[in-house]
């Protein structure tokens, strides 16, 4: 078993619109606002939401991204978790404290980051995970299915494996109502002091099979 911490790469990203939820959502080639290799941990760091003030009513849709670098690691995993410190601080519900863990391409730490979740267009990377934070912080367990596994050992020895973490609205491409649910999940980063509360990886590796067989001197 091993555990492998983010990089500094990791971080969060958030676009604004007066306009449409799909495009505060942005495609592969938007940009937005970011806070990647600074901040120890953030409040916003999902958040999708719909909602009025002094000037135009306001979609916000925030993502957090997280980078493994599993080139010094070697075997076959068998099980992977994701384990992101967490906090639920939107509705309390089952769907607003839900997230998504997608696979993403390379993170540059630049604006551009914003829509490394999709391979194309709006069409999101493969799915690797679902989890759900609490209303109170703490690390929470994201099993990978058989795709992220897949993405684990392709990276092991050699790569860096990237995710992106999208709230209920984002990867269910729903629009939130106006003043109404909202998600809203903080983050603990890679920057946070020690390693109390930092994302990693748990990698369960295939154990080396041996033959313990035992031959006797037979006649045959």
């Amino acid at each position: 078993m091993a555990q492998v911490y983010a990089n500094g790469y990791d971080g969060w990203f958030r676009l604004t619109d007066n306009s449409s939820w799909a495009n505060a959502r942005g495609t592969v080639s938007s940009s937005a606002s970011h806070g990647t290799n600074t901040g120890a941990d953030y409040e916003f760091a999902i958040y999708n939401r719909y909602s009025g003030g002094r000037g135009a009513n306001t979609y916000y849709c925030s993502r957090t991204y997280f980078a493994f670098d599993l080139s010094g690691e070697s075997g076959t995993a068998t099980s992977v978790s994701f384990k992101p410190y967490v906090k639920n601080l939107g509705t309390a519900a089952d769907e607003e404290a839900s997230f998504l863990v997608v696979g993403a391409t390379a993170l540059a730490g630049a604006d551009a980051d914003y829509g490394n979740c999709f391979t194309s267009g709006t069409t999101l990377g493969t799915s690797y995970g679902l989890g759900s934070a609490g209303t109170s912080p703490a690390y929470v367990d994201v099993d990978f299915g058989s795709n992220g596994i897949a993405a684990v050992n392709s990276a092991i020895g050699s790569g860096t494996l990237t995710v992106g973490c999208l709230g209920y609205y984002d990867f269910t491409v729903s629009a939130p109502s106006l003043g109404g649910d909202y998600a809203q999940i903080y983050f603990a980063f890679q920057n946070y002091t020690g390693t109390s509360r930092d994302p990693y990886l748990d990698i369960t590796y295939a154990t080396a099979a041996t033959d313990n067989a035992t031959f006797f001197g037979t006649n045959f």
